[in-house]
């Protein structure tokens, strides 16, 4: 087992241009994750991804963008785009053109995808987001043309306290392999103790379809600051073909402040019944939960039993504002409808936005208005 004290390179970050291209995902600035979102997405829209993409080469860059979802232990349960659709492609100019500036590509998804999500989140499954640049041209630094975030694992740490996640990296391959493995993490803050197993640069070799656990163990001070984090990222390498066979990622953050819930309102269409419902969120410390972290509940029986509909993104990026709407409904006339929002941050804290009771109105009515109170 090996402790590391000191932050290793991140992936894909250079001091100088590389030789010839080396195309890359970013990363975030405030959280050091992978600038890789969900967007938004829920049962009425489909999902979305937004990614960064850099070139670190001297070299003008291109390729194509594959998504992927996979389960914690590495299977892939969905790829998008699919042979059936047009390929996403990148092209970046030479880093000191623009190349290490970076761009953001949008890259709009399916029903399946956006349906395959909804049943995760609602089973609270652990589930990874890869994307991968398949790159045109030979690239300089293959490892880094993909990245990974985790979602539905726990983010929050404790004082004085021992967290611990395990993961699993597998041959898909019908033939046995060697692999380097690799543990790129961000700056880890002062009193951190960061262990993991396999250590950086092990060597291990993988039997076809079998899946080899790693696991990482993070030993926190007593005395912790607020937005202390660190972003720990786990790869193994093919030693022959230079290629990514597995991912993990596993963030950790301080935060024991909510998120903060603003500009929440509601219209009511008087032909139909539709409610919309609008709110921006904001998480000044870590940053909201992504693609379910903003929520109406809502009843029409008294607050006898509740419905949920995730928040449709608007715009913004998670870790700062980020605006959100959704529709509910139609409603008959005079269906009395309770609302509250909710807005959770990657730690867990959750901010709640109480809507005081409404009652639909008829065709010649329309109502509007805005949050009433703040609740717990």
């Amino acid at each position: 087992m090996k402790r590391l004290f000191l932050g290793l390179l991140l992936a894909g970050t250079v001091s100088q241009a590389q030789a010839g291209v080396d195309l890359s995902i970013g990363f975030d600035q405030k959280t050091d994750r992978p600038n890789l979102f969900i967007a938004w997405r829920n049962t009425e829209r489909i999902l979305e991804v937004e990614l960064e993409v850099k070139n670190h080469g001297d070299q003008q860059g291109s390729g194509r963008i594959q998504i992927c979802i996979l389960d914690e232990g590495g299977q892939v349960l969905a790829s998008h785009p699919g042979q059936e659709l047009e390929p996403i492609r990148v092209t970046l100019p030479a880093s000191t053109k623009g190349g290490r500036q970076g761009k953001i590509v949008q890259v709009h998804g399916s029903k399946a995808l956006n349906q395959l999500i909804d049943r995760l989140d609602r089973a609270n499954a652990r589930y990874l987001l890869k994307a991968e640049i398949l790159t045109d041209q030979p690239d300089s630094n293959p490892v880094n043309n993909s990245s990974v975030k985790t979602f539905n694992v726990s983010s929050r740490v404790r004082p004085g306290a021992l967290h611990f996640r395990d993961y699993y990296i597998r041959n898909p391959g019908d033939q046995p392999i060697e692999v380097d493995w690799q543990v790129d993490h961000s700056a880890i803050p002062p009193g951190w103790e960061v262990t993991t197993v396999p250590t950086q640069g092990e060597r291990k070799r993988i039997e076809p379809g079998v899946a080899i656990q790693g696991y990482a163990i993070v030993k926190t001070p007593k005395e912790l600051k607020q937005g202390d984090h660190i972003d720990l990222r786990f790869a193994a390498v093919d030693v022959k073909k230079r290629a990514v066979v597995g991912q993990y990622e596993w963030f950790l953050v301080y935060d024991t402040s909510p998120p903060e819930l603003t500009g929440v309102s509601f219209s009511v269409d008087k032909d139909t019944g539709l409610t919309e419902v609008t709110a921006t969120a904001n998480d000044v410390t870590s940053m909201i939960k992504e693609a379910s972290g903003v929520r109406v509940e809502y009843s029409t029986d008294g607050g006898v039993t509740f419905s949920t509909r995730v928040l449709a993104y608007l715009d913004g990026n998670f870790v700062g504002p980020t605006r959100f709407r959704g529709d509910l409904g139609p409603f008959t006339p005079g269906t009395e409808l309770a609302m509250s929002i909710h807005a959770e941050d990657i730690a867990g804290n959750t901010t709640v936005r109480k809507i005081d009771p409404i009652v639909i109105p008829g065709p010649s009515h329309a109502q509007k208005g805005q949050s009433a109170r703040a609740g717990e």
